[in-house]
């Protein structure tokens, strides 16, 4: 783990990050945004899986330690990556920069159609129009 020195905050940048928290930890209570925070978890679970796998084929035969060694550190960023993300989800970010973005991202990520939902055009009582 990085040793991160944290710098004091503002009075009023403490306020908003606090709050900005606050309304990501709001959102995080609730689907769709919990899926995304559940996503986020069980990428940073797969990848540790990997990390084992890896490690497990690093004892075999004819491998060579360095590229191993890259594919494990590959892994464990990845991982330490994902679990960021899944934190920073539920609103423990640690600047306000940080928890803006993660605001925005869950703002925007759950704003999106999925891939290959086509918008129908409906009247003012939910029926589709143009049948």
């Amino acid at each position: 783990m990085h040793n991160v020195t944290k710098f004091p905050l503002a009075p009023d940048q403490e306020a908003q990050l606090r709050a900005t928290n606050a309304k990501i930890a709001a959102l995080a209570a609730v689907k769709p945004y919990s899926d995304i925070h559940s996503a986020f978890v069980f990428a940073a679970h797969l990848a540790m899986e990997a990390v084992s796998t890896a490690s497990e084929l690093d004892k075999m035969p004819g491998i060579e330690r360095d590229q191993m060694r890259l594919v494990v550190d590959f892994w464990y960023s990845f991982a330490d990556q994902a679990r960021t993300a899944a934190l920073a989800c539920l609103g423990g970010s640690q600047t306000l920069a940080e928890a803006t973005v993660a605001f925005l991202f869950l703002q925007t990520c759950c704003a999106r159609k999925p891939a290959g939902a086509e918008s129908v055009p409906q009247d003012g009582k939910g029926r589709v129009v143009g049948e």
